[in-house]
Formats: C-alpha cells, sequence, structure tokens
C-alpha cells in the first residue's frame, strides 16, 4: 500500500518519577508488573488491516506500556493463539511497575528486537515509513492506546501528524492548542504521544478534537535560544484521520498559550481544509511572530559616573526618566552623582552633559510647549529646563515624593508615589490641585500603594503603574486604567510580588504577576502598552473587551543576569526604570537598566 513520502519522527522520553512515589498520583491502582496481564484489542477506527480490514492478534505480538510516573517501560507479550481481536497479555518485565491514570500509554508494535515503535536507551522511536506493509501479522504502523484502570486496551493508529513552526515565542508562552470545530458526529479521538524537536520532554495525551475540546500540547522543556531562534520550534501534532470521504478538516485552529492557558496576543492562525491521512504529515504555514532584538545603546555596564563620550565609552550615572528633546536626541535626567540632564543622539550615539542642576533627584518628565518639566523627587516639586534659554525655574511644590509628571491637553498630571496619589492640575500648573486618583483608599493593609509611573492612552484614559512599599498590598503590583473621571477602567495583575524572573507571569487581567520594580510604561502606535519591568519588558494588549480583558506577554527576558540577544534569549537586570518610543520609528523603544546602560530594542 503506497503512501506518501514523509518524514521520521523521534518522540523523546525523559525520566518520569520513580515508582516508589506512585502512591501519590492519582489512579494508581491496579498495579502490575512481571506475570501480571493486560487486555488489549484494536480500535474500530483502524481503516487497514491484514485480515479483511480487521487487525487480528498473533502469537508473540508484544507492546511496550509506561506511565508518567513509572521510571521505564514494560513489556508485554500475547502467547496465546493467531487471529483474535481482543487478547490477554502477560508482563515480561521484572523490573518497572505500570500504573493505570493519567498520561498512561501503551505502544504497539513494540518488542525488544526494536520493530515499531521502539525504545533504545530511553528514546521511543514512533517511525512513519514511506510505505506500508501488512504481512506476518505486523501491521508497522505505530499505534497507541491510554492505559485506563479497569478498560481494556484499545489500540488506535497514529493516523496523520500536523506540523506547525513558531519562531520567535514568547518567553513565557509554554503551549500549543490546537482546535478542530468539525461536527459533534465526526469528532475523533486518538492516544497520541507529542513530539518537540529539540527537547526531551515526553507529551503525552488523548487528542480530541471536536467542537468543544482544545488539544494542548506543553513545551516547556523547550530551552530560551530555541524559543528565539529563527528556526523556532517546531511542533507535530497528533491528529485521526480527517473526517468524511476527504479526509479533511474543515478548518483549524492554532494559538499559543501561557500557563494559565490565556492565549498569546497575535498567536492564532487557522487552515481549512487541512488534509489528514493515515502516515502523512501536513504542514502548516510557520507562524513568525514579532522579533524583539537587545542591544546597549550607550553607557559603560556596571560603572556609574558622568562621562560625555559615544556608545559604550560614555558613562551614566542612576537615569530616571527618559524624554525625547526631538526627533534625534533623548534627553535622560540623572538622579545621582552629578544631577544632570544628559543627552544622547541615537544617530551618532554621542551622550553630552546638557545641563548641570542644583537639584536633589530629578526623575520622569515631559516636554511641553517647547519646556522640559520633570519631577524632584527628593525635593518635591515640579521643576523646568528651557533648552533654548538653559534656564530652570521651579513650577511648583508638590508634596509627597513627586515621581512623574505627564501632560493631556493642557491638563498637568504628577504621580506621587509616597502620597498614594495622582494630582490633576486643569489647564496647567497656574491652577490649584485636584486629587485624580487616591491609592490609599484601595484596600491595602498594613501595607502602602505606591504609584509610579503614568501614561496615556488614545481615549484619554490614565495608564498608572503601581508598585508598593512593603510588597504585601493586594491592590498593588497592578497596571491601573483610569477613566477621565477618575474611575478604574481595568486594574491589569493578580496583585501578587514576583520576587525573581520565574514568578512573573502572564496572562490575563486576573493572571499576570508583576516584580517588585513595575515602572516606565508608554503607548505603542497600535494602542497596546509596552513597560519595563524587573527582568523584563512587558507588553499589555488589548482583548475583545478592550483593557477589562486585556492580555500580558512578556517580550523580553529569560533571567536577572546582563545579556543582549533576541526574547526569551536575552536577559535583564532588575531595576529598569523607564522607556520611550522612537519619535521617527515607533518600532524602536529605548530604556534604561539599572547597570547603567541605556539599551535599544529592535522589533521586526
Amino acid at each position: 500500500m503506497a503512501m506518501k513520502k514523509i518524514i521520521a519522527l523521534s518522540v523523546f522520553a525523559a525520566a518520569l518519577l520513580a515508582a516508589s512515589c506512585s502512591k501519590e498520583f492519582a489512579g494508581t491502582t491496579p498495579e502490575t508488573g512481571a506475570g501480571d496481564e493486560l487486555t488489549a484489542a484494536f480500535g474500530d477506527v483502524t481503516k487497514t488491516g491484514f485480515d479483511e480490514g480487521v487487525y487480528k492478534w498473533k502469537k508473540d505480538d508484544a507492546f511496550l506500556a509506561r506511565s508518567k510516573n513509572a521510571a521505564g517501560y514494560t513489556e508485554y507479550v500475547y502467547s496465546g493463539t493467531d487471529a483474535v481481536t481482543v487478547a490477554t497479555f502477560t508482563s515480561q518485565s521484572t523490573g518497572d511497575m505500570v500504573y493505570t491514570g493519567t498520561g498512561s500509554f501503551a505502544l504497539y508494535p513494540a518488542t525488544a528486537s526494536g520493530s515499531y515503535p521502539c525504545v533504545e536507551g530511553g528514546v521511543v522511536k514512533a517511525v512513519l515509513k514511506d510505505t506500508y506493509t501488512w504481512s506476518d501479522g505486523n501491521a508497522e504502523a505505530p499505534m497507541m492506546a491510554n492505559v485506563e484502570e479497569g478498560s481494556t486496551l484499545a489500540f488506535k493508529q497514529l493516523g496523520g501528524l500536523l506540523k506547525i513552526t513558531y519562531k520567535y515565542i514568547p518567553p513565557k508562552a509554554v503551549k500549543l492548542l490546537v482546535s478542530a470545530p468539525v461536527d459533534a458526529s465526526n469528532s475523533y479521538q486518538l492516544s497520541g504521544v507529542f513530539a518537540v524537536e529539540g527537547t526531551t520532554e515526553p507529551y503525552v495525551q488523548s487528542a480530541s478534537v471536536s467542537g468543544s475540546s482544545v488539544l494542548t500540547q506543553d513545551f516547556t522543556a523547550a530551552q530560551a535560544a530555541q524559543k528565539a531562534s529563527d528556526d523556532g520550534v517546531t511542533f507535530y501534532v497528533p491528529l485521526p484521520v480527517g473526517p468524511g470521504a476527504s479526509h479533511q478538516y474543515p478548518k483549524l485552529r492554532v494559538a499559543l498559550a501561557f500557563a494559565s492557558g490565556t492565549e498569546v496576543p497575535g498567536s492564532v492562525r487557522t487552515a481549512s481544509n487541512v488534509t489528514i491521512e493515515r502516515a502523512t504529515i501536513t504542514p502548516m504555514p510557520a507562524v513568525k511572530l514579532a522579533k524583539y532584538s537587545v542591544e546597549e545603546a550607550a553607557g559603560t555596564y556596571g560603572s556609574n559616573a558622568t562621562v560625555d563620550g559615544t556608545g559604550t565609552a560614555a558613562k551614566l550615572n542612576q537615569v530616571r526618566g527618559l524624554c525625547w528633546l526631538d526627533n534625534q536626541n533623548l534627553l535622560l535626567t540623572e538622579s545621582n552623582g552629578s544631577r544632570v540632564i544628559r543627552k544622547f543622539n541615537k544617530d551618532t550615539k554621542a551622550v553630552t552633559s546638557a545641563k548641570a542642576l542644583t537639584t536633589n533627584a530629578p526623575w520622569q518628565g515631559e516636554m511641553h510647549g517647547g519646556i522640559f518639566y520633570f519631577t524632584d523627587k527628593a525635593a518635591n516639586k515640579v521643576r523646568t529646563w528651557n533648552p533654548t534659554t538653559d534656564e530652570v525655574a521651579d513650577v511648583v511644590s508638590v508634596s509627597g515624593g513627586p515621581m512623574c509628571v505627564r501632560f493631556k491637553g493642557d491638563d498637568a498630571y504628577v504621580v506621587c508615589r509616597d502620597a498614594s496619589a495622582v494630582w490633576k492640575y486643569e489647564g496647567g500648573f497656574s491652577n490649584a490641585p485636584v486629587k485624580f486618583f487616591d491609592f490609599a483608599a484601595l484596600d491595602h493593609g498594613t501595607d502602602t500603594n505606591w504609584p509610579v509611573a503614568l501614561t496615556f492612552d488614545t481615549d484619554g484614559n490614565a495608564i498608572v503603574t503601581v508598585s508598593s512599599s512593603k510588597g504585601t498590598s493586594t491592590t498593588a503590583f497592578k497596571v491601573y486604567v483610569i477613566a477621565p473621571d477618575g474611575s478604574v477602567v481595568s486594574a491589569i495583575g493578580k496583585g501578587v510580588k514576583g520576587t525573581s524572573f520565574a514568578k512573573l507571569a502572564d496572562g490575563g487581567v486576573g493572571e499576570a504577576v508583576f516584580s517588585s520594580s513595575v515602572s516606565g510604561i508608554a503607548q505603542m502606535p497600535d494602542g497596546s502598552l509596552i513597560m519595563v519591568d524587573s527582568w523584563a519588558v512587558r507588553r499589555i494588549t488589548k482583548g475583545s473587551d478592550g483593557w477589562k480583558d486585556a492580555v500580558v506577554t512578556t517580550i523580553l527576558g529569560g533571567g536577572s543576569s546582563l545579556r543582549d540577544g533576541v526574547g526569551a534569549n536575552i536577559q535583564l537586570t532588575n531595576q529598569p526604570q523607564d522607556i520611550t518610543i522612537d519619535p521617527e520609528n515607533s518600532n524602536i523603544l529605548y530604556f534604561f537598566d539599572w547597570k547603567y546602560t541605556l539599551r535599544k530594542i529592535t522589533i521586526e
């Protein structure tokens, strides 16, 4: 029987929990081992056989079985008469035990001599051949079954494989979702072993493709470098033969997801009339997501000083704020050392000192009417620098640790961290302020909510990042979307403090976990938000209900040291401060890292 030429597939099985832990595993009875028996049959979905279209067991047939909590494979051999559809198999193993329960599976054909699939050194190999023959009672086509308590093993053919490649996968994405909305009467199920190229983790699951279920494949074992590479991660998803005579699925849908199950924005792809035939591999076009790469633009790593120069020959101190003076020059406010406004030219990479300040702690600011407004956190003031006259002036006193000043039209907003408030100066600083939002009014226990940074979306909503003093407030470590009337549109985040990169979480409004240094934030041209967080750069994307069902995605980050690169393969230290968007090239972002470097993010 001729089949399409296809490639070989290897499913790598890592060491699983030892048998000594089995009593903690759900569904651990009955136990089977050497001399025990299991009953097996061929499922009724097979379309080809060696005896009038029906598979039948023959003497010396064997299959291998294992479960997630077993250390290896148990071989079962049939020693009865030929040509039966249901047979009792006896274990030939004296070592590993097999337990029923979630994740248990069996493979046929499988013998110690190496039939298909076979096990060699802990590696399960299911080889799809160019041509299958149905001789000597061996179909030579991989079959799989779930090991379920009290039921006969029903072996079903592997059907076909759907090949999917995702490139530049976000660091926190760990699942592939596949659904096939076929008619309920045509839903098929298959026990399958998933595979991800380049990993050593087993993927065992019962695949149900119907209108009401989604097939989930975990790829936690994929390495950061692999996820961030141009090659990406390739998945082989076992699917039953397509419904109907054409073997076509009317529509297949694939997406990436975070650990919570929330889909990664922009990762959904669909394909219509995909043909899945037995023993064929059907590829979907590779999915190329946005590529985020980081490189150092200026500053000497680990050296906090105020020294002019070009690129990495320059030295920066603790830069707290970034603001574009014009399309070419970026202002950097240094709060330590010389307390000076620095200027970075994005074309030449030259860093120069623009204005020395007789002030305490300049922080984040904004250009308005040709004047640079910035907060002086320690002096509790808003101040200005006029680039034309070179004059510095005090504008207004604002108690409570002002961190950030922003404008919406002529209205000025000041974020005061220690006072847990955002103040609004309607019409400008010549008018008395009103408390736009009071974060102290939110339940914070014995902690203190610390609003840090502010930006505005295109609808006029204020976007505020919030940390806290002690790290225990359940209303902190969120991004608040506040309507012009002061009401909360959405509070994005779970309200817990992430203390390492591993503890940051992506996902929906109530799932995302931010770190202790929720800091600068800006709006992208497409309406999404971009922010710096400890060890990471995060992106917040609107859902179908706007910010109310927004999704947080970590686009850069993989650890706590410092390493340039792409996506999940880069690492950032834990005290980033501000972020801004190039006014001429919106896919270029700049932000300051605690290690005294200005870094550039390029989006392709």
